[in-house]
């Protein structure tokens, strides 16, 4: 996702970065926008349905992963968020580890976002 490095400094000119996000899916929620509603929103297609995911983030603990391995540590879960589905990339297993719960992510480069800056080019 893109996040705005300089969020919390309400003057400064946006930075985007983008960032990788782990969490878990709480809910899902499956919106189907009436014919009126389509009609407010300037859409024409014959059926508007939205899905949005309720996402707790999970708080990275930042533990060197071992050689090699995309795995990731976290011991407590973050902030609950709503997103358009569309932004899940991948699903990841989970592993009990002790006290922390380690994140097994075999999904590869493959299925890492991708954002070309057009600004830049």
């Amino acid at each position: 996702m893109l996040v705005d490095i300089f969020a919390r400094q309400k003057r400064r000119k946006p930075k985007f970065e983008l960032q990788t996000f782990y969490g878990q899916i709480q809910h899902l929620f499956v919106i189907n926008f009436s014919a009126a509603t389509r009609l407010d929103l300037n859409v024409m297609d014959d059926e508007l349905i939205v899905i949005l995911a309720a996402i707790r983030t999970c708080d990275l603990d930042g533990d060197a992963a071992p050689a090699g391995l995309d795995i990731h540590y976290y011991s407590r879960v973050g902030a609950l968020h709503f997103v358009d589905v569309t932004n899940i990339q991948c699903l990841v297993g989970r592993v009990k580890d002790g006290n922390k719960w380690a994140i097994i992510d075999r999904s590869g480069s493959l299925a890492r976002a991708v954002y070309v800056d057009d600004d830049n080019n």
